[in-house]
């Protein structure tokens, strides 16, 4: 396919929907001639199947996300990236383009997480494809990074001193929990938020100018210093923002009843998960909650559960920088320092970096943890509530 066809998709998916009305006029004018009254031989428009919309994707974790809201088959999801990509690193295709023109919604992250796929986006946006990026409407952390436990600050900037005293799981729940949905929920999202202000309010217009696209290419991977965009770590902050995703599932053309049904069952799941999750860190101790991983992406999950992430291999939210020997001879120290028994790599990148740590620290365990990617269907993991139930097992039996 040319570039020109792929720019003109969504004027020939036009053309193919005003061809097929023209063609259910036509019938319908043919059977009224002959003067038939036999049901078996009208043709009844309403007896026609109603295609469910497309929506597209960009990650495992969200397409599951949309599956759970738009279940009982109401939409039809597609993943872009695969199993096992990292969404930080993963370049498009020409295919993908083509994905993404042809669908009614696309769900991406935002702020910055598919880091390459940033340009694509905005050519199906400027198309006519309304693409909603979950994160733009979430309450987000945000702080400066660095590797090491000195200047990192995290515990300071998050309240992790504070938070066993002053943001237990109930204090928590006031704050940032399905009190939530009041707020951004469905039933006010049509008043204040409605489809017809979203593209002025939330458009990739305003988009380009408030987070700097322009300048993408002079910081990507470095200098993330505003919203963390790894969002799904903290079930809470899901929930809330489900209310949004189900009326742009609706007005993609998803069965109203349908979602609102979906969307109520996904929010009891999510705070039921969210619950088992805290019983699980239950056996770490309070002075062993303590993280070294692999690049700062665990901030939601720390800030929820109560952890302080010390130090990151890779001192960046995403995984395109690099770490460099000094900053690991720091992380050694402050593994000994702290008594810290293991440290935690991700599955979408590489472990090299990570297991020279460990070595150097005097083999600590290394314990590979789900982040940008779900597991493989079947394998615990694979949807975003397998996910952190299989991190947060595997983090309390390594620091429990």
């Amino acid at each position: 396919m040319t570039v020109e066809a792929v720019a003109n998709q969504p004027t020939r998916r036009r053309m193919r929907r005003s061809g097929l009305v023209v063609t259910v006029a036509a019938v319908l004018f043919t059977a009224a001639c002959t003067g038939s009254d036999s049901d078996a031989e009208a043709v009844d428009a309403t007896d026609a199947p109603s295609a469910v919309p497309s929506v597209v994707a960009t990650t495992g974790i969200w397409a599951d996300v949309v599956s759970n809201v738009g279940c009982d088959d109401s939409v039809s999801v597609t993943t872009l990236i695969p199993q096992g990509g990292d969404p930080h690193t993963y370049e498009p295709s020409l295919r993908d383009r083509e994905t993404m023109d042809a669908a009614d919604l696309v769900v991406a992250n935002g702020l910055g997480l598919e880091e390459r796929l940033e340009d694509t986006l905005e050519a199906v946006t400027a198309e006519g494809v309304h693409v909603f990026e979950v994160a733009e409407h979430i309450d987000t952390i945000e702080f400066e990074f660095s590797g090491g436990h000195d200047d990192h600050g995290h515990g300071e900037e998050d309240g992790h001193d504070d938070h066993d005293e002053e943001d237990g799981h109930d204090d928590h729940d006031e704050e940032d929990g399905h009190d939530h949905d009041e707020e951004d929920g469905h039933d006010d999202h049509d008043e204040e938020d409605g489809h017809d202000d979203h593209d002025e309010e939330d458009g990739h217009d305003d988009h380009d100018e408030e987070d700097g696209h322009d300048d993408h290419d002079d910081h990507a991977g470095h200098d993330h210093s505003g919203g963390d965009p790894h969002v799904w770590f903290d079930l809470q902050r899901v929930a809330g923002v489900l209310g949004e995703l189900a009326d742009e599932l609706i007005h993609a053309g998803a069965d109203a009843d349908t979602v609102n049904g979906c969307l109520d069952a996904y929010r009891e799941a999510l705070a039921e998960a969210d619950a088992e999750v805290a019983g699980i860190l239950d056996a770490v101790p309070a002075d062993r909650r303590i993280m070294i991983t692999n690049h700062d992406v665990f901030g939601y999950f720390a800030d929820r559960y109560g952890f302080e992430v010390v130090g990151t291999v890779i001192p960046s939210l995403s995984t395109t920088a690099e770490t460099n020997p000094a900053l690991l001879e720091e992380l050694a120290e402050i593994i000994e320092h702290e008594g810290v028994p293991a440290v935690f790599s991700e599955t979408t990148h590489s472990d090299v970096d990570i297991q020279a740590l460990a070595t150097a620290a005097g083999d600590i365990s290394v314990v590979q943890l789900l982040t940008g990617s779900l597991a493989p269907a079947g394998e615990d993991g694979d949807t975003l509530i397998g996910m952190l139930r299989f991190n947060a097992q595997a983090i309390a039996d390594a620091l429990g």
